[in-house]
């Protein structure tokens, strides 16, 4: 297989367009006959010229392609894809501000739709990940170890913090408590996830856990990289959705394998909680990120504030514990 960090990668930016008045509504356009990829779906853009800033093009491919002035946006995700031909930098920017109407400038038809349509249209292979991350949230909880006999108060954080700030996504993360207690509690978070909408993701540290009766109404299941690298298939049927910790490209590409709807990906500073990893830096979290083939969370000294550089980074958001549990900063 030929090397990709050495091999010259053709660079396409491309715009997350969302609708003026319902912002859950986003634009796709359908790639003409004739072109590379033809009759796909896509998010419109086009390829950087030499010289040519990211966002420059991104205002440039927009303007020519759809007729809008790109007044601001963000790095969503990115992504490295081989096709047959050519490898390709997929840079996925979301529009935060526009003015113009949007219309198709070069005769292709555009849809405006929802994440949940999304499967109802064909797109080029180097999308999936971005259509993955659409679904989910730039933010991911993940809950401190609950002190055997503390399960009240924790509790009670839990639903203090959810009030205040209800994150969307939910990772249960307290391997010393026995499956018993352990589900439980799941349960009695799960009622209060539900209050918002929220989902809950349980993270068992055994295959032996996840196959007790008790855990079957869970289909949101973690997997750490311990349980990870010792598999060879998807371990559990598509009812089950799931998510892994990744540290390098071997477990991502397994992250991927598995169908994982996103991996976390550590660590990016030193954390006290695990002393003897050695960080990547945002340099090393950038070169796995954007092969990584799945989207990512960036974790491991990451604050919520960190969002618009973990974007940057190739990541679809942020994901931490102390930060992210503190009922005080909300």
């Amino acid at each position: 297989m030929p090397n990709i960090e050495a091999e010259s990668s053709i660079h396409v930016v491309a715009g997350i367009v969302r609708a003026p008045h319902n912002k859950t509504r986003f634009l796709i356009a359908r790639r003409q006959k004739g072109k590379h990829l033809e009759n796909l779906w896509e998010f419109p853009g086009g390829k950087v010229e030499p010289g040519e800033s990211r966002f420059a093009a991104l205002r440039r491919e927009l303007q020519e392609e759809i007729g809008i002035e790109v007044v601001q946006a963000r790095p969503f995700m990115a992504v490295n894809h081989r096709y047959d031909d050519a490898l390709i930098h997929l840079d996925v920017w979301e529009i935060l501000d526009y003015s113009g109407r949007v219309k198709g400038q070069e005769n292709q038809t555009i849809r405006w739709i929802k994440p949940r349509q999304i499967d109802q249209f064909e797109f080029p292979a180097a999308d999936k990940p971005i259509l993955a991350a659409l679904t989910l949230p730039s933010e991911l909880l993940i809950t401190p170890d609950v002190s055997i006999g503390n399960e009240d108060f924790f509790l009670q954080h839990f639903s203090t913090l959810m009030a205040r700030k209800p994150y969307p996504l939910v990772q249960f993360r307290s391997h010393h408590l026995g499956d018993d207690v352990y589900s439980q509690l799941a349960s009695e978070m799960d009622a209060v996830c539900s209050r918002y909408g929220s989902e809950l993701v349980i993270n068992r540290s055994s295959f032996e856990s996840y196959r007790l009766k008790q855990f079957d109404a869970f289909s949101n299941r973690h997997l750490n990289s311990r349980l990870l690298n010792v598999l060879s298939e998807r371990p559990f049927d598509d009812n089950c959705v799931l998510s892994a910790s990744c540290h390098d490209a071997q477990e991502l590409a397994i992250a991927r394998r598995i169908d994982c709807r996103y991996a976390i990906l550590s660590t990016v500073r030193p954390t006290p909680s695990h002393p003897g990893r050695t960080a990547k830096g945002w340099f090393g979290f950038n070169r796995l990120a954007r092969k990584g083939g799945v989207p990512v969370y960036a974790l491991g000294g990451v604050r919520r504030r960190d969002l618009a550089a973990a974007r940057y980074q190739g990541a679809l958001g942020v994901a931490g514990i102390s930060d992210f549990w503190n009922v005080e900063a909300f």
